[in-house]
């Protein structure tokens, strides 16, 4: 608004003051978009148990990039109808690991990118990555006792127990990037953010009711994803 208003009474920008404008403009907008559907894995068809949500997220048009340390960025999940709110679930980014043996890369103009094939993957390289061991367990032995849920990820059948009280988000590169080993997520680049349930308390199934998540990092406005929840239809369900 103040660009258009400065040209139309003819007044001289210098090139300072329209890269203060810019700048401006960058910070005031949304950092980040949604790049694909969100999904959510419940224990279908006995729906009393939620396990995971996941989704991805890029920098906006005009970003060059942006910080997703858990230091600086946070990630709220509300549940109203239920009461359920956390202010900050996010605890750990798969960003600045670069000694996975779930993390691929490929190389292209030069560069060398980096990417998890799924969810699980992230999973996998989360309960081995150092500290993330707190946060979930996987094994290809049935837990002896709790809750716990199953995924299959090349071939084999894991069992996976969140070891948290309350539900933590992770996030991890999925495509376009070449700075793992960074927070950084840069502009083209795709970013996975998985919420996880825990299995000790494992929360209700969200269905018949909206659910809200808001990712704030530290520049930019937020991104909030609100979605109405109908009764899943599978273990996994496109819910947005």
């Amino acid at each position: 608004m103040l660009a258009f208003v400065a040209i139309n009474m003819g007044l001289f920008v210098t090139q300072k003051a329209k890269t203060t404008i810019s700048k401006v403009e960058e910070t005031a907008s949304t950092a980040l978009q949604l790049s694909g559907d969100i999904l959510y894995a419940t224990n279908f068809p006995n729906n009393t148990q939620s396990y995971w949500i996941y989704f991805t997220v890029s920098p906006s048009s005009g970003i060059a990039s942006v910080p997703l340390s858990p230091a600086t960025t946070s990630i709220s999940f509300e549940a109203s109808a239920l009461g359920i709110s956390y202010s900050n679930i996010y605890v750990y980014t798969l960003l600045n690991y670069t000694k996975s043996p779930y993390l691929l890369s490929q190389t292209s103009g030069g560069r060398t990118y980096y990417y998890y094939t799924s969810p699980y993957a992230a999973m996998l390289a989360l309960s081995t990555a150092p500290g993330g061991s707190q946060y979930i367990s996987i094994s290809t032995t049935k837990p002896a006792s709790g809750n716990y849920f199953t995924f299959n990820y090349s071939g084999t059948e894991y069992y996976a127990q969140v070891l948290t009280p309350n539900p933590i988000a992770i996030t991890f590169p999925v495509a376009g990037d070449p700075l793992v080993g960074s927070d950084i997520a840069p502009a083209g680049s795709t970013i996975g953010v998985l919420i996880l349930f825990p299995s000790t308390h494992p929360m209700p199934v969200f269905e018949y009711q909206t659910i809200t998540i808001q990712i704030t990092p530290d520049i930019g406005s937020p991104l909030t994803i609100s979605e109405y929840v109908y009764q899943p239809t599978g273990n996994v369900s496109v819910i947005g």
